[in-house]
């Protein structure tokens, strides 16, 4: 067990397994990450654990089954969109958005970043892909909701790939500008510091978050699981946070939901199943509005209806539920990827 003091904030990181993607199937220059839908219909097995999700399903989640019980599961808005032959969704500012009583979604359409809210400070969690954005857009969105970005005391990104920043472009200046400390996964620390690019350097590592990590700032402790698949560290973030003053949970899982081999299921299992369900969450976020729900259109309702219901929050059997279907298509997923493999 290793405890790192720093002002105002502790962080505390277990000593537990981190779990890497695997080399898994490749192609000869790129990782597979879902099986194509010829794999995924032939697989008896995969397609016996999508019929066991559409029973979960009942009448509530017929959006969140389409989208999550396919061959390649959730992805972001711009690809669906494209595969499915629409026109991309206009990229542009978005209102912030006060998406819980202690936490602010800023930025644009196609990626964002969310500020929670603490009594010692900010969490800002993922910067937008240069300092450019993160000055122009981040900032003042910040300010337009009466958040103070010098009062943000640390960063954490949601994973990182080598050579591209779209959710850590912005850290280096933030870091430089109001001295944030910032943390991201310890596997995707490793993979992207040596591919930096010179003209948007990465930030300072200051800390490294592994599996069964927390962070306290104030009154606000954020639990945290590595989920890897979309990139090796990728970060579950388990986020306290408040609705009309009513407590409850929300997950934000830093990638889509990729299990390209069975280490990478067994930590989204572990990420659902282990912390999720008894944990009680009841909402399922992304830095990139519309990968798990209508996310820009659920935000406009909450800033039209802010004393309504909130939209981004599952009722408990609900939530429980959408949690199973999502590991049952991820095991439909890597089932069918495994099985192909093996026909090769």
């Amino acid at each position: 067990m290793l405890t790192r003091l720093v002002p105002a904030m502790v962080i505390t990181v277990g000593a537990m397994l981190i779990l890497q993607a695997s080399a898994g199937a490749q192609n000869a220059n790129r990782r597979v990450l879902f099986p194509t839908e010829a794999q995924f219909e032939a697989s008896e097995e995969a397609q016996r654990l999508v019929q066991g999700a559409r029973d979960l399903v009942g009448n509530d989640l017929q959006w969140e089954y389409g989208n999550t019980c396919t061959n390649t599961g959730p992805q972001r808005a711009a690809l669906s969109r494209a595969q499915a032959g629409l026109p991309p969704i206009e990229n542009y500012t978005v209102e912030p958005t006060k998406v819980f009583d202690n936490m602010w979604y800023v930025g644009p359409t196609s990626q964002g970043a969310f500020v929670v809210t603490t009594s010692d400070g900010l969490i800002l969690l993922d910067t937008l892909n240069s300092t450019e954005e993160a000055r122009d857009i981040l900032v003042p969105s910040m300010e337009k909701a009466g958040l103070d970005p010098t009062q943000i005391k640390y960063i954490v990104l949601s994973h990182g790939h080598p050579g591209q920043t779209d959710h850590t472009g912005g850290a280096n200046y933030l870091q430089r500008t109001y001295g944030a400390q910032v943390g991201m996964g310890k596997p995707d620390w490793d993979l992207t510091l040596p591919a930096q690019r010179p003209e948007r350097p990465l930030a300072n590592r200051d800390f490294d978050i592994i599996d069964g990590s927390t962070v306290t700032l104030g009154d606000t402790t954020l639990h945290f699981a590595i989920s890897p698949g979309h990139s090796a560290g990728t970060l579950a973030m388990f986020i306290p946070v408040t609705w009309h003053g009513e407590q409850t949970m929300v997950l934000l899982h830093g990638g889509a939901i990729q299990t390209p081999d069975r280490e990478a299921f067994d930590a989204l299992e572990h990420v659902f199943n282990g912390m999720a369900k008894p944990m009680n969450v009841r909402g399922l976020l992304n830095t990139h509005p519309g990968i798990y729900q209508d996310t820009l259109t659920d935000m406009e309702t909450i800033r039209n209806n802010p004393d309504g219901p909130n939209p981004l929050l599952y009722e408990q059997d609900q939530a429980q539920r959408y949690w199973s279907m999502i590991v049952d298509c991820a095991r439909a997923r890597t089932t069918a990827l495994e099985e192909a493999a093996g026909d090769t």
